[in-house]
């Protein structure tokens, strides 16, 4: 039976991890799912760790989440170094999960990281640290996936996870009868 590690540290992390935990559950029901998050997690299936749940919206923490953030992360290390997982899977939440996986790397862990910190956008030095700490990324973006292969980052377009979400409310073809238009062609509207 495979077992899997998620980790996530905000909210909507926690939503993007249940509908991974529901996708993995589709392709094998006897994975075994493991991990930090909050309740979305939870009502899909995973196994969360105590006193690790809580996963507030992002922001500027405060002092008290700094601590709790250092001693979830010490935790979490001390936890990974006695269990074996067939793969450790870092859903966004970059302050956490690439000190995470920089500090269980050497551990002989597969660590593929969904939803990546967007280096393209914040500057390359995280990218070294993903090449080194990572072993495959799974983007969102469509030109992710060529920027961290050209970084000798293993990666795969997963798609955005959203876009399975939000569906148009209205009917395209439908729209265009209604405002007397054809079928095709270019509209402009002033």
């Amino acid at each position: 039976m495979p077992k899997i590690f998620l980790v996530t540290g905000e909210t909507s992390g926690d939503i993007h991890g249940a509908h991974l935990a529901i996708a993995l559950r589709d392709l094998n029901p006897d994975v075994e799912l493991i991990g930090v998050g909050g309740s979305q997690m939870l009502a899909a299936g995973v196994s969360l760790l105590p006193h690790v749940t809580r996963v507030d919206a992002m922001g500027v923490p405060g002092f008290r989440q700094l601590i709790q953030g250092w001693r979830t992360l010490r935790m979490l290390g001390r936890y990974l170094q006695h269990e074996r997982f067939d793969a450790i899977i870092l859903i966004d939440s970059p302050g956490l999960n690439l000190r995470l996986a920089k500090a269980i790397a050497n551990r002989s862990h597969k660590i593929i990281y969904y939803i990546a910190p967007q280096v393209w956008a914040w500057g390359s030095r995280r990218v070294k640290l993903i090449r080194r700490v990572v072993s495959h990324v799974l983007a969102i973006l469509p030109f992710e996936e060529a920027y961290f292969h050209q970084a000798g980052i293993a990666c795969t377009y997963v798609g955005h996870p959203l876009l399975d979400e939000v569906k148009p409310a209205y009917d395209i073809a439908h729209e265009r009868q209604q405002l007397g238009l054809e079928t095709e062609g270019l509209v402009i509207g002033l």
